[in-house]
């Protein structure tokens, strides 16, 4: 798990003649809320951690309403994705009050944040999206770099921009073209209970190479039944040079928590796209 949670007493929903709270709310399957592909990547990047105190405020329905700060882990990605987990995953069982009754009631929730194990090498389920757009000058130096996390620009400076091995000149060569060029790659995740559908190409331009694996993964994150699809104008060549597929690799996945808490099987979908952007205008 990317988070750890301890959960304390509740507290009673402030204002005139709230009830008096005699069973505080239970949160329902916690161990569905947080998980490693809840780590905001620009907090992994950061190398950010640490101990957050959320205040929850919970409906007599044991719906989750309203969700702030009170004590910061010092990192704001990390403050804004546990009150975001909280309202859009969280379930509670309501506080009662002395005869029974279910009442509103406000609960503080801290929540440690802990990196994932850098030597962990699962990947992720998703959903999530990658995009980094590298402008080459004339002279094959990278002049700018801009990188979005699941639609979120992120900050670029001091962080490594390209593949290893990246050569300006050696692409400017292959594709052909002339002063600055653009080149944007994209990669995204998504599981599903069924098979997730492939989104539409996410820009327009030059596709150079398309990839589409598909995987079925247990509830071990055990991968099967790989398939895999390429596409853009180097399909050719791609077919020609045999890439391993997940089952060949044998590498392995998250598991997905399933409604009751426990890992379940999906089928997962990882596709990439790399793409030459029209000319800026």
């Amino acid at each position: 798990m990317a988070a750890l949670i301890a959960m304390l007493a509740a507290v009673p929903a402030t204002g005139k003649n709230v009830p008096r709270v005699a069973k505080p709310p239970q949160p329902r399957n916690l161990g569905r809320w947080f998980g490693a592909d809840n780590y905001p990547p620009s907090a992994i990047r950061a190398g950010e951690q640490g101990r957050v105190v959320a205040i929850v405020s919970i409906d007599a329905t044991g719906r989750p309403t309203a969700c702030r700060i009170d004590i910061s882990t010092g990192s704001s990605a990390l403050d804004e994705k546990t009150c975001d987990i909280v309202l859009t995953s969280g379930e509670f069982d309501p506080a009662r009050d002395p005869r029974g009754r279910a009442i509103a009631s406000e609960m503080p929730m801290p929540v440690r944040w802990v990196l994932p194990d850098a030597g962990d090498p699962r990947l992720g389920s998703g959903p999530n999206d990658f995009t980094m757009i590298q402008t080459i000058a004339a002279d094959d130096t990278i002049e700018a770099c801009e990188i979005i996390v699941d639609g979120k620009p992120q900050a670029t400076e001091g962080a490594p921009c390209g593949a290893p091995g990246f050569d300006p000149a050696g692409m400017r060569a292959t594709l052909k073209v002339v002063g600055r060029f653009r080149l944007r790659s994209d990669s995204l995740v998504r599981h599903g209970d069924t098979p997730p559908p492939l989104p539409k190409a996410p820009a327009t331009g030059r596709v150079l190479s398309f990839r589409e694996a598909r995987q079925d993964v247990d509830a071990e994150g055990v991968a099967t039944n790989c398939t895999m699809a390429v596409g853009g104008e180097w399909a050719e060549q791609m077919k020609s040079h045999h890439e391993p597929t997940i089952c060949e690799t044998h590498q392995l996945f998250y598991p997905v928590p399933g409604p009751n808490g426990g890992p379940k099987p999906v089928q997962v979908l990882l596709a990439t796209w790399l793409t030459l952007l029209p000319p800026e205008p």
